[in-house]
């Protein structure tokens, strides 16, 4: 039986990707390999939002490559995703051995092409190999591409313009994972607040897939904060299905570097929105994403940031240090922060969200939790991994499968980035 292996780099969206092309090479009779080296297709996934994400699937491709001109299986070498539709055919010019380069625009008409794309072996009909396995969460695109143009971001020039999928077959896809054994689905998008499809917006396709039997969660990410609204808070707050968890990007706590990022709102807007989250949705996590050392980005900004993160207090955060992208508008104007003021700042921010994680988690002992279970953990075939109907991490020991049940526990001990817990 051939067989595939896929390394995914980058965003969420990345991740459903792969999943789609994993699912669409099982039916084809494909098994999926531990190790590259033993498969017969592998795959590398790949992200352009930084410099150092795609100096890490670079790396990996040529090793990829490496292997496959060394070894004696006949291998084939397919990169895809937003680094494949930034560097095109270049790829291949860089790096020998690649075999097909599919960039993030062209996903979807390579789904439909896959069987005469699989030319080197294997079967082109279902097998015995079937369906791919139950997932308890499934990730689920509800629109691809980008209008905002933030002024460091590469995703409008890699995945196009917004194009929401049609709110019918969002439900489809919903629905047949619920009948695989999914009982939690995240919707994905650049910025799923401005899905629209025939006059249904964001809340009404929130509300469409709640009535779904047998969907017992919903999440979605991500959301802008120029296009959060009080009536789509109110909707999720109102919704059973719906996680009390809303992931809310801010970048930067200075509105000057704000306006420069080409972000749309100002540190007070952002902090409203906080404010309404806060009355609708007294328990909901909040989360973020935040970049230092932006382009002439001062002292007096950053110290802006790190004060907008005391005051918030978010349950988690994505940080990271800006990085230049070609044919961005940050790429003209100067990467003028030095390298280890980045670093240092960094340092700081992360030091003062990693307190305030610990702080939260640490109130969490001691109380009872909703919580859902997905896998084991690896190596540990006894303790189950899982999440709070918000965004906390959990484990349980339980020598039975846990696997889709939403159970009581109560929180005993934080570890200071999970909850580990008992059954009650």
């Amino acid at each position: 039986m051939p067989s595939f292996f896929v390394e995914t780099f980058g965003c969420q969206m990345n991740v459903a990707d792969s999943d789609l092309l994993k699912s669409a090479l099982r039916l084809r009779g494909y098994e999926a390999s531990e190790k590259s080296v033993d498969a017969d297709l592998v795959i590398v996934n790949t992200c352009s939002v930084r410099q150092h994400a795609e100096s890490r699937a670079l790396a990996h491709i040529a090793q990829h490559a490496a292997h496959k001109r060394q070894g004696s299986r006949d291998q084939t070498l397919w990169v895809m995703g937003c680094m494949a539709q930034r560097l095109g055919d270049e790829l291949s010019r860089q790096i020998k051995g690649i075999d097909r380069v599919i960039g993030a625009r062209d996903f979807e008409t390579f789904l439909l092409e896959l069987d005469s794309c699989l030319t080197s072996a294997g079967p082109k009909g279902p097998s015995a190999a079937g369906n791919p396995e139950a997932v308890v969460s499934r990730f689920v695109p509800v629109m691809r591409g980008c209008n905002n143009h933030c002024a460091y971001c590469v995703v409008p020039l890699v995945r196009g313009p917004e194009a929401s999928l049609p709110a019918p077959i969002v439900e489809a896809t919903v629905r047949s994972y619920v009948d695989k054994g999914a009982r939690e689905i995240t919707l994905l998008g650049q910025n799923v607040n401005s899905y629209r499809d025939s006059g249904m917006d964001f809340g009404a396709l929130l509300r469409s897939l709640n009535r779904i039997d047998g969907l017992a969660r919903i999440r979605f990410t991500t959301s802008h904060p120029k296009d959060l609204s009080e009536d789509l808070v109110k909707t999720i707050a109102e919704l059973p299905k719906l996680c009390r968890h809303i992931h809310l990007p801010v970048q930067s706590g200075s509105s000057r570097v704000l306006a420069a990022m080409n972000r749309k709102y100002t540190r007070d807007d952002y902090l409203r929105l906080i404010d309404i989250i806060r009355k609708h949705m007294p328990d909901a996590d909040i989360t973020t994403d935040a970049m230092v050392g932006f382009p002439a980005e001062s002292p007096q900004d950053f110290q802006d940031t790190l004060s907008l993160f005391k005051h918030v207090r978010f349950t988690t955060a994505f940080m990271f240090i800006y990085s230049p992208r070609a044919h961005t508008a940050a790429a003209a104007m100067g990467d003028d922060v030095t390298a280890q003021e980045k670093r240092t700042r960094l340092k700081e921010l992360i030091d003062c969200q990693t307190a305030i994680t610990k702080e939260l988690y640490q109130a969490m002992v001691g109380k009872t939790l909703s919580v859902l279970f997905t896998v084991r953990q690896e190596g540990r075939e006894k303790l189950w991994m899982g999440q709070d109907n918000g965004c906390k991490r959990v484990l349980a020991a339980c020598n039975d499968s846990l696997a889709g049940m939403i159970l009581p526990v109560r929180a005993v001990r934080s570890s200071g980035m999970t909850l580990l817990c008992e059954l009650e």
